[in-house]
Protein backbone atom coordinates (compact mmCIF):
# COMPACT_ATOMS: atom_id res chain seq x y z
CA UNK A 1 0.00 0.00 0.00
CA UNK A 2 3.18 2.34 0.77
CA UNK A 3 3.99 2.27 -3.28
CA UNK A 4 -0.03 3.18 -4.00
CA UNK A 5 0.29 6.01 -1.33
CA UNK A 6 3.67 7.80 -3.49
CA UNK A 7 1.64 6.79 -6.64
CA UNK A 8 -1.33 8.42 -5.70
CA UNK A 9 0.80 11.61 -3.99
CA UNK A 10 3.17 11.92 -7.28
CA UNK A 11 0.14 11.79 -9.49
CA UNK A 12 -1.45 14.49 -7.35
CA UNK A 13 1.52 16.81 -7.03
CA UNK A 14 1.66 16.36 -10.93
CA UNK A 15 -1.68 18.20 -11.09
CA UNK A 16 -0.30 20.83 -9.25
CA UNK A 17 2.63 21.61 -11.76
CA UNK A 18 2.30 24.70 -14.02
CA UNK A 19 4.39 22.99 -16.76
CA UNK A 20 6.23 26.41 -17.31
CA UNK A 21 10.12 25.11 -17.78
CA UNK A 22 10.30 23.19 -20.89
CA UNK A 23 11.23 25.34 -24.02
CA UNK A 24 8.72 24.89 -26.75
CA UNK A 25 8.74 24.95 -30.25
CA UNK A 26 7.80 28.32 -32.07
CA UNK A 27 4.37 29.02 -32.84
CA UNK A 28 2.66 27.91 -36.22
CA UNK A 29 4.85 24.62 -36.52
CA UNK A 30 2.52 21.25 -36.47
CA UNK A 31 1.99 19.36 -33.48
CA UNK A 32 4.18 16.18 -33.30
CA UNK A 33 1.13 14.35 -32.25
CA UNK A 34 -1.69 14.84 -34.20
CA UNK A 35 -0.83 17.72 -36.73
CA UNK A 36 -2.52 20.47 -35.99
CA UNK A 37 -1.15 24.13 -35.92
CA UNK A 38 0.09 24.69 -32.61
CA UNK A 39 0.03 28.39 -31.76
CA UNK A 40 0.66 28.28 -28.04
CA UNK A 41 2.24 26.23 -25.44
CA UNK A 42 -0.28 23.29 -25.71
CA UNK A 43 -1.64 22.05 -28.69
CA UNK A 44 -5.66 23.19 -28.84
CA UNK A 45 -6.57 19.88 -30.04
CA UNK A 46 -4.76 17.04 -28.18
CA UNK A 47 -3.11 19.05 -25.63
CA UNK A 48 0.14 17.91 -25.75
CA UNK A 49 3.15 20.32 -24.29
CA UNK A 50 4.77 21.32 -27.83
CA UNK A 51 7.82 20.89 -26.50
CA UNK A 52 10.87 19.03 -27.96
CA UNK A 53 13.03 16.80 -25.61
CA UNK A 54 15.64 15.81 -27.84
CA UNK A 55 17.80 18.12 -26.25
CA UNK A 56 21.25 17.88 -24.06
CA UNK A 57 20.52 15.73 -21.09
CA UNK A 58 21.24 17.84 -17.97
CA UNK A 59 19.12 20.94 -19.59
CA UNK A 60 16.32 18.08 -19.94
CA UNK A 61 16.86 17.14 -16.29
CA UNK A 62 16.89 20.63 -14.58
CA UNK A 63 13.63 21.32 -16.97
CA UNK A 64 12.13 18.30 -15.35
CA UNK A 65 12.95 18.82 -11.66
CA UNK A 66 11.97 23.05 -12.12
CA UNK A 67 8.45 21.89 -13.34
CA UNK A 68 8.18 19.20 -10.59
CA UNK A 69 8.60 21.73 -8.09
CA UNK A 70 7.07 24.95 -9.89
CA UNK A 71 3.73 24.80 -7.74
CA UNK A 72 1.58 27.02 -9.37
CA UNK A 73 -0.40 29.61 -6.67
CA UNK A 74 -3.73 27.19 -6.21
CA UNK A 75 -1.32 25.36 -3.51
CA UNK A 76 -0.04 28.59 -1.81
CA UNK A 77 -4.01 30.00 -1.86
CA UNK A 78 -5.34 26.33 -0.32
CA UNK A 79 -3.06 25.76 2.23
CA UNK A 80 -3.36 28.85 4.11
CA UNK A 81 -7.18 29.24 4.21
CA UNK A 82 -7.33 25.13 5.26
CA UNK A 83 -5.08 25.27 7.67
CA UNK A 84 -6.04 28.76 9.23
CA UNK A 85 -9.89 29.60 8.06
CA UNK A 86 -11.91 26.75 9.07
CA UNK A 87 -14.43 26.44 6.24
CA UNK A 88 -13.73 29.37 3.94
CA UNK A 89 -12.22 27.33 1.37
CA UNK A 90 -14.76 24.55 1.50
CA UNK A 91 -17.93 26.88 1.52
CA UNK A 92 -16.35 29.09 -1.40
CA UNK A 93 -15.76 25.68 -2.78
CA UNK A 94 -18.93 24.57 -2.51
CA UNK A 95 -20.40 28.03 -3.80
CA UNK A 96 -18.66 27.28 -7.08
CA UNK A 97 -15.05 28.83 -7.00
CA UNK A 98 -13.48 26.07 -7.48
CA UNK A 99 -10.24 27.00 -10.32
CA UNK A 100 -8.51 29.12 -7.52
CA UNK A 101 -8.51 25.88 -5.15
CA UNK A 102 -6.56 22.47 -5.55
CA UNK A 103 -9.23 20.09 -5.82
CA UNK A 104 -10.35 18.46 -2.45
CA UNK A 105 -9.36 14.65 -3.38
CA UNK A 106 -5.83 15.69 -4.70
CA UNK A 107 -5.18 17.95 -1.51
CA UNK A 108 -6.34 14.85 0.46
CA UNK A 109 -4.24 12.56 -1.01
CA UNK A 110 -0.89 14.50 -0.83
CA UNK A 111 -1.83 15.26 2.85
CA UNK A 112 -2.11 11.78 3.39
CA UNK A 113 1.28 10.77 1.86
CA UNK A 114 3.18 13.60 3.52
CA UNK A 115 1.49 12.52 6.87
CA UNK A 116 2.40 8.85 6.75
CA UNK A 117 6.12 9.45 5.29
CA UNK A 118 6.23 11.41 8.51
CA UNK A 119 5.71 8.60 10.90
CA UNK A 120 6.99 6.17 9.39
CA UNK A 121 9.54 7.10 7.42
CA UNK A 122 11.50 10.34 9.94
CA UNK A 123 9.54 8.20 13.23
CA UNK A 124 12.30 5.62 11.88
CA UNK A 125 14.93 7.80 11.53
CA UNK A 126 14.59 9.47 14.82
CA UNK A 127 14.24 6.34 16.77
CA UNK A 128 10.13 6.66 17.84
CA UNK A 129 9.90 2.77 17.63
CA UNK A 130 12.50 1.76 19.08
CA UNK A 131 11.01 0.65 22.61
CA UNK A 132 8.00 -0.50 20.81
CA UNK A 133 9.23 -3.89 20.70
CA UNK A 134 8.81 -6.93 23.29
CA UNK A 135 11.79 -7.61 24.69
CA UNK A 136 13.54 -11.54 24.45
CA UNK A 137 13.54 -13.54 27.49
CA UNK A 138 10.31 -11.97 28.81
CA UNK A 139 8.80 -13.91 31.97
CA UNK A 140 5.86 -14.04 34.57
CA UNK A 141 7.04 -12.42 37.85
CA UNK A 142 5.11 -15.12 40.47
CA UNK A 143 5.55 -14.58 44.00
CA UNK A 144 6.44 -17.54 46.51
CA UNK A 145 2.27 -18.17 47.03
CA UNK A 146 1.58 -17.70 43.51
CA UNK A 147 4.36 -20.22 42.91
CA UNK A 148 3.30 -22.52 45.50
CA UNK A 149 -0.18 -22.50 44.85
CA UNK A 150 0.41 -22.64 41.04
CA UNK A 151 2.53 -26.19 41.43
CA UNK A 152 -0.23 -27.48 43.31
CA UNK A 153 -2.70 -26.57 40.55
CA UNK A 154 -0.49 -28.23 37.92
CA UNK A 155 -0.21 -31.51 39.72
CA UNK A 156 -4.12 -31.73 39.76
CA UNK A 157 -4.37 -31.10 36.41
CA UNK A 158 -1.40 -33.50 35.12
CA UNK A 159 -3.80 -36.12 36.68
CA UNK A 160 -6.31 -36.03 34.50
CA UNK A 161 -6.98 -38.51 31.79
CA UNK A 162 -8.09 -36.19 29.02
CA UNK A 163 -4.68 -34.38 28.66
CA UNK A 164 -3.22 -34.91 25.58
CA UNK A 165 0.47 -35.57 25.17
CA UNK A 166 1.17 -32.12 24.30
CA UNK A 167 -0.31 -30.94 26.97
CA UNK A 168 1.18 -33.15 29.36
CA UNK A 169 4.83 -31.90 28.14
CA UNK A 170 3.97 -28.40 28.32
CA UNK A 171 2.88 -28.93 31.92
CA UNK A 172 5.72 -30.86 33.17
CA UNK A 173 7.97 -28.31 31.32
CA UNK A 174 6.17 -25.39 33.03
CA UNK A 175 5.92 -27.42 36.61
CA UNK A 176 9.55 -27.92 36.59
CA UNK A 177 11.05 -25.12 36.43
CA UNK A 178 8.43 -23.77 39.06
CA UNK A 179 10.09 -25.99 40.96
CA UNK A 180 13.39 -25.17 40.63
CA UNK A 181 12.52 -21.90 41.84
CA UNK A 182 12.77 -20.60 38.09
CA UNK A 183 10.16 -18.34 36.38
CA UNK A 184 8.35 -19.21 33.66
CA UNK A 185 10.02 -17.74 30.66
CA UNK A 186 8.03 -17.50 27.17
CA UNK A 187 10.76 -16.64 25.33
CA UNK A 188 14.47 -17.80 24.89
CA UNK A 189 17.11 -15.03 24.97
CA UNK A 190 17.48 -15.55 21.07
CA UNK A 191 13.65 -14.38 20.47
CA UNK A 192 11.80 -17.55 20.16
CA UNK A 193 8.92 -18.79 21.85
CA UNK A 194 9.13 -21.67 24.16
CA UNK A 195 5.92 -23.38 22.84
CA UNK A 196 6.32 -26.11 25.72
CA UNK A 197 5.87 -23.62 28.14
CA UNK A 198 3.52 -21.40 26.40
CA UNK A 199 0.87 -24.25 25.75
CA UNK A 200 1.32 -25.59 29.23
CA UNK A 201 0.04 -21.69 30.54
CA UNK A 202 -2.67 -22.05 28.42
CA UNK A 203 -3.34 -25.50 29.44
CA UNK A 204 -3.27 -24.31 32.86
CA UNK A 205 -4.96 -21.40 32.64
CA UNK A 206 -8.51 -23.58 30.30
CA UNK A 207 -11.29 -23.73 32.58
CA UNK A 208 -12.70 -26.84 33.77
CA UNK A 209 -15.32 -27.78 30.85
CA UNK A 210 -13.83 -26.06 27.97
CA UNK A 211 -14.81 -28.31 24.96
CA UNK A 212 -11.98 -29.78 22.77
CA UNK A 213 -12.67 -27.30 20.09
CA UNK A 214 -12.86 -24.20 22.10
CA UNK A 215 -9.23 -25.71 23.79
CA UNK A 216 -7.75 -25.82 20.49
CA UNK A 217 -8.77 -22.66 19.64
CA UNK A 218 -7.14 -21.01 21.94
CA UNK A 219 -3.78 -23.13 21.74
CA UNK A 220 -4.07 -21.74 18.09
CA UNK A 221 -4.25 -18.19 19.38
CA UNK A 222 -1.49 -19.04 21.36
CA UNK A 223 0.45 -19.80 18.42
CA UNK A 224 -0.19 -17.18 16.31
CA UNK A 225 0.52 -14.84 19.00
CA UNK A 226 4.33 -16.43 19.12
CA UNK A 227 4.77 -16.44 15.80
CA UNK A 228 3.90 -12.22 15.87
CA UNK A 229 6.03 -12.39 18.62
CA UNK A 230 9.42 -13.90 16.50
CA UNK A 231 7.88 -12.06 13.53
CA UNK A 232 8.02 -8.23 15.00
CA UNK A 233 9.24 -6.78 11.93
CA UNK A 234 6.80 -8.89 9.89
CA UNK A 235 3.44 -7.42 11.75
CA UNK A 236 5.20 -4.08 11.98
CA UNK A 237 5.75 -4.22 7.92
CA UNK A 238 1.80 -5.54 7.73
CA UNK A 239 0.92 -2.62 9.81
CA UNK A 240 2.56 -0.12 7.61
CA UNK A 241 0.79 -1.43 4.94
CA UNK A 242 -2.50 -0.78 5.48
CA UNK A 243 -2.58 1.82 7.96
CA UNK A 244 -3.09 4.23 4.77
CA UNK A 245 -6.02 1.81 3.26
CA UNK A 246 -7.88 2.11 6.80
CA UNK A 247 -7.17 6.18 7.53
CA UNK A 248 -8.70 6.61 3.91
CA UNK A 249 -12.00 4.17 5.61
CA UNK A 250 -12.53 6.86 8.12
CA UNK A 251 -13.65 9.40 4.96
CA UNK A 252 -16.87 8.07 4.13
CA UNK A 253 -17.59 6.90 7.77
CA UNK A 254 -17.07 10.78 8.35
CA UNK A 255 -19.14 11.65 5.36
CA UNK A 256 -21.83 9.67 6.05
CA UNK A 257 -21.88 11.31 10.16
CA UNK A 258 -22.27 14.58 8.93
CA UNK A 259 -25.13 13.07 6.36
CA UNK A 260 -27.09 12.31 9.58
CA UNK A 261 -26.87 14.84 11.47
CA UNK A 262 -27.50 17.41 9.19
CA UNK A 263 -30.64 14.93 7.30
CA UNK A 264 -33.08 17.74 8.23
CA UNK A 265 -31.07 19.88 5.88
CA UNK A 266 -32.92 19.44 2.37
CA UNK A 267 -30.38 22.13 0.69
CA UNK A 268 -27.15 20.39 1.80
CA UNK A 269 -26.68 17.58 -0.70
CA UNK A 270 -23.94 14.46 0.05
CA UNK A 271 -21.67 15.77 -2.21
CA UNK A 272 -21.32 18.60 0.29
CA UNK A 273 -20.74 16.10 3.36
CA UNK A 274 -18.10 14.89 0.97
CA UNK A 275 -16.06 18.29 0.44
CA UNK A 276 -16.30 19.13 4.22
CA UNK A 277 -15.12 15.32 5.27
CA UNK A 278 -11.94 15.47 2.59
CA UNK A 279 -11.48 18.83 3.59
CA UNK A 280 -11.63 18.31 7.39
CA UNK A 281 -9.67 14.98 7.22
CA UNK A 282 -7.09 16.78 5.45
CA UNK A 283 -6.60 19.25 7.76
CA UNK A 284 -6.35 16.74 9.85
CA UNK A 285 -3.19 15.44 8.30
CA UNK A 286 -1.53 18.66 7.73
CA UNK A 287 -2.09 19.41 11.59
CA UNK A 288 -0.24 16.41 12.76
CA UNK A 289 2.32 16.16 10.19
CA UNK A 290 3.41 19.66 11.49
CA UNK A 291 3.15 19.00 15.12
CA UNK A 292 5.31 15.87 14.26
CA UNK A 293 7.56 17.77 12.92
CA UNK A 294 7.84 20.81 15.20
CA UNK A 295 8.34 18.00 18.26
CA UNK A 296 10.73 16.23 16.22
CA UNK A 297 13.15 19.37 15.30
CA UNK A 298 12.17 21.75 18.32
CA UNK A 299 11.94 18.82 20.98
CA UNK A 300 8.99 20.16 22.65
CA UNK A 301 7.46 16.78 24.35
CA UNK A 302 4.26 15.31 23.05
CA UNK A 303 1.90 16.53 25.75
CA UNK A 304 2.13 20.27 24.80
CA UNK A 305 1.48 19.23 21.09
CA UNK A 306 -1.07 16.70 21.89
CA UNK A 307 -2.65 19.30 23.96
CA UNK A 308 -2.12 22.36 21.14
CA UNK A 309 -3.64 19.83 18.47
CA UNK A 310 -6.86 18.59 20.38
CA UNK A 311 -7.43 22.33 21.49
CA UNK A 312 -6.89 23.25 17.77
CA UNK A 313 -8.65 20.56 16.27
CA UNK A 314 -11.88 20.59 18.22
CA UNK A 315 -12.14 24.33 17.34
CA UNK A 316 -11.57 23.73 14.00
CA UNK A 317 -14.44 21.07 13.60
CA UNK A 318 -16.84 23.69 15.50
CA UNK A 319 -15.60 26.97 13.61
CA UNK A 320 -15.87 24.79 10.42
CA UNK A 321 -19.54 23.02 10.53
CA UNK A 322 -21.01 26.99 11.48
CA UNK A 323 -19.03 28.65 8.49
CA UNK A 324 -19.83 25.70 5.81
CA UNK A 325 -23.32 24.88 6.93
CA UNK A 326 -24.13 28.24 8.37
CA UNK A 327 -25.36 26.54 12.16
CA UNK A 328 -25.20 29.09 14.92
CA UNK A 329 -22.98 28.55 18.01
CA UNK A 330 -24.78 26.14 20.06
CA UNK A 331 -26.15 24.02 17.76
CA UNK A 332 -22.04 23.66 15.88
CA UNK A 333 -21.16 22.59 19.67
CA UNK A 334 -23.65 20.15 20.01
CA UNK A 335 -22.76 19.11 16.88
CA UNK A 336 -19.51 18.88 16.77
CA UNK A 337 -19.32 16.97 20.72
CA UNK A 338 -21.36 14.22 18.25
CA UNK A 339 -18.85 14.18 15.96
CA UNK A 340 -15.94 13.63 18.41
CA UNK A 341 -17.70 10.88 20.14
CA UNK A 342 -18.79 8.84 17.14
CA UNK A 343 -15.50 9.90 15.62
CA UNK A 344 -13.00 8.83 18.48
CA UNK A 345 -15.05 5.42 18.64
CA UNK A 346 -15.05 4.95 14.92
CA UNK A 347 -11.49 5.52 15.23
CA UNK A 348 -10.60 3.30 17.92
CA UNK A 349 -12.87 0.14 15.71
CA UNK A 350 -10.45 0.94 12.98
CA UNK A 351 -7.49 0.94 14.76
CA UNK A 352 -8.27 -2.27 16.72
CA UNK A 353 -9.41 -3.68 13.22
CA UNK A 354 -6.10 -2.80 11.65
CA UNK A 355 -3.94 -4.48 14.96
CA UNK A 356 -6.11 -7.75 14.17
CA UNK A 357 -6.10 -7.69 10.49
CA UNK A 358 -1.81 -7.33 11.16
CA UNK A 359 -1.96 -9.56 13.69
CA UNK A 360 -3.82 -12.89 11.47
CA UNK A 361 -1.30 -11.70 7.97
CA UNK A 362 1.72 -12.17 10.14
Amino acid sequence: MSHDMEAAGAASLGGLTSGEHHKVQPPGEPCRNCGAVVTERYCSRCGQLASNFHRPFFGLVASSLADTFALDSRLWRSVPLLLFRPGRMTRNYLDGKRARYVPPFRMFLLASLLFFLTVFGLGDRLGWYADWTLNPGAGVEISETGRANAIEELKARLERDDLSPAGREGLESVLARLEAGEQVPFVREDGTVDRDALHGMIDQAIAPGTSPVEAQTIQAAGDQFARVFENQDRFAARFREWAPRFSLMFMPLLTLMLTVIYAWRRSVYVYDHVIVALHFQTFVYSLATLLLLVGAFLHIGPDLLSLVGTIWGVWYLHRQLRVTYGTGFFMAALRTTILLILGITVLFLLALGLVILSFLLT
